[in-house]
């Protein structure tokens, strides 16, 4: 777990809401703010209460137990040195090599200090700021998202994510996308040309879904989603040019269980100066947990950007 921290198995106005919406937020957003704040304030107190660091042996114990992710299962299956007799479940292997290896993960993660997480995984963001002479005081958070490469493969769009446990009952290809937070799906130069649309229907862009997307149809650049309670509960992605190059979307609350417990980046963009630049850090592999969301890689500091897609100009 580099910090290497990863588990080593283990409109507009609309999108950009999320920091100018009334009541609760969603607790990705409420970890984004935190971690804007911590480096902000200096605090790695808060910064690394935010980590996989936080979690005591107990907790840790109970949180990969219960993980709910193919990857980080199989991961940690592929570690068990004995052999598992020829008729075992999938669900009998996790037992397995769960009870055999959880503590060596619960190691090697203690084994990082508080002084290497604040070297490797806190400083080098600050240090990155200073060479833009950056003062945390003035500055303004204006978007925290999820942010989701997307890439075209031999057999179509390919969005960063977990597979759920059942492959049966849930298609590797299925996107789960959660109300009230904004995702930004990034095609890279592999999707050139290939529309990336998002509708009612599995292949007809007739019924493409226009509300709370930004971007939709583009084959290039940057998409904004953002749904709501109106949403439906599933939606579809697909390229109207190549037929079955796509999957379903599941359209799912914050408090909804029945999903996996994704690794996902959390991308955040602030601005600073005069004339007002702006600057992004990318807090990567957040994943859900009973003490909800957690980082488990080092963040990366990003630097200046170009006014991102969504985001209104800075008066």
């Amino acid at each position: 777990m580099p910090i290497n921290s990863k588990i080593p198995v283990v409109a507009i106005i609309l999108l950009v809401g999320a920091l100018q919406l009334q009541g609760e937020r969603h607790p990705k957003e409420e970890f984004g703010r935190a971690i804007f704040n911590a480096y902000r304030t200096n605090d790695l107190d808060a910064f690394i209460a935010n980590s996989i660091f936080s979690l005591n042996e107990t907790t840790f114990r109970a949180f990969l137990k219960d993980v709910r992710n193919r990857e980080l299962r199989e991961n940690l299956i592929s570690l068990h040195k004995l052999s598992f007799p020829k008729d075992a479940t999938n669900e009998q292997k996790w037992e397995e090599a769960f009870k055999h290896n959880w503590r060596e993960q619960w190691r090697h993660l203690v084994r990082n200090s508080r002084k290497e997480i604040h070297e490797q995984a806190f400083s080098p963001v600050l240090e990155g700021a200073a060479r833009y002479d950056i003062q945390w005081k003035t500055t303004k958070l204006v978007a925290i998202e999820a942010f989701l490469p997307v890439t075209w493969t031999n057999v179509g769009f390919k969005i960063k994510g977990d597979t759920d446990l059942d492959l049966g009952a849930s298609n590797p290809r299925t996107f789960f996308v959660d109300r009230d937070l904004t995702y930004r799906l990034r095609l890279d130069n592999l999707t050139y040309a290939k529309a990336f649309m998002v509708g009612l229907d599995e292949q007809d862009s007739e019924k493409a879904y226009g509300h709370g997307i930004l971007g939709n149809g583009a084959g290039e650049g940057d998409l904004l989603i953002r749904f709501g309670e109106k949403t439906p509960n599933q939606l579809y992605y697909f390229c109207p040019d190549q037929k079955g190059a796509g999957g379903n979307i599941l359209v799912k609350d914050a408090t909804d269980a029945n999903k996996p417990n994704q690794r996902t980046d959390i991308l955040l963009t602030f601005t600073y100066g005069q004339p007002t630049r702006f600057y992004q850090i990318l807090v990567r592999d957040v994943i859900q947990t009973r003490s909800g969301p957690l980082f488990c890689e080092r963040p990366e500091w990003i630097g200046v950007v170009e006014r991102p897609l969504g985001i209104p100009e800075a008066p």
